[in-house]
């Protein structure tokens, strides 16, 4: 779990508009805009496209902080809170940054990333492998951020989970996941039968061909 940022020049956007934007977009540039808590309202911004879409086509997208340089000078943290992108070729269109305060908590979702999957004990031994939550919301200093969670599994045994309330987070944050919610787990295969499943079965199979037999029986005896 690391906590990092990166530092991005915003310029001013005179114009706004689909044709201004399109042509930004061939300049090499993003139209964007910075917002939140005493901006008074929407900045129309621009961001070199080299510079942030490294970030914005990361699967940790939502959780880099950023050190933006405003147009006026004035240098604020911020995340990207939405990335808006063309649904043919998922080029990035358009990025809302909402401006992060020291000291006050906010919303992030945060990616969660499995390691040792290949040397997982459990698997080894047969099992199969699941991972049921991807990531966390959590609400979390802006420092404290983790860009993700990492989770090694390779000591995970057979029939064995990991929860949410087993997991690494910063000491800020606060999630409203169920604790006992299970984050990853190793379940037997269904082509695996247990032994004393297995002893079940047969067990099974003798009574219904008793069954049979006395039914059949039965069947004589009346005719």
């Amino acid at each position: 779990m690391t906590s990092s940022s990166v530092k991005l020049d915003l310029k001013k956007r005179e114009k706004t508009g689909k044709e201004t934007n399109r042509k930004l977009r061939s300049q090499g540039l993003i139209p964007a805009v910075f917002y939140g808590p005493d901006t008074g309202g929407a900045i129309p911004v621009t961001v070199e496209a080299r510079d942030i879409l490294h970030y914005a086509n990361s699967a940790h997208w939502e959780t880099v902080r950023i050190d933006a340089v405003l147009p006026d000078g004035t240098e604020e943290m911020c995340l990207m809170r939405d990335i808006q992108r063309d649904p043919l070729t998922d080029e990035v269109l358009h990025i809302d940054f909402l401006k992060l305060v020291s000291g006050h908590k906010v919303y992030v979702n945060v990616p969660i990333e499995v390691t040792g999957r290949d040397r997982c004990a459990g698997v080894k031994q047969g099992g199969v492998f699941e991972q049921v939550i991807h990531e966390l919301e959590m609400f979390v200093l802006p420092r404290e951020i983790p860009d993700a969670i990492t989770l090694d599994v390779s000591g995970l045994g057979l029939d064995a989970a990991i929860h949410v309330k087993d997991l690494s987070l910063p000491e800020s944050a606060v999630v409203e996941q169920d604790p006992e919610s299970v984050v990853v787990m190793v379940t037997y295969a269904k082509t695996t039968v247990l032994p004393e499943e297995e002893a079940a079965e047969e067990e099974e199979m003798e009574v219904e061909v008793l069954s049979k037999g006395k039914a059949k029986e039965e069947e004589e005896k009346e005719d």
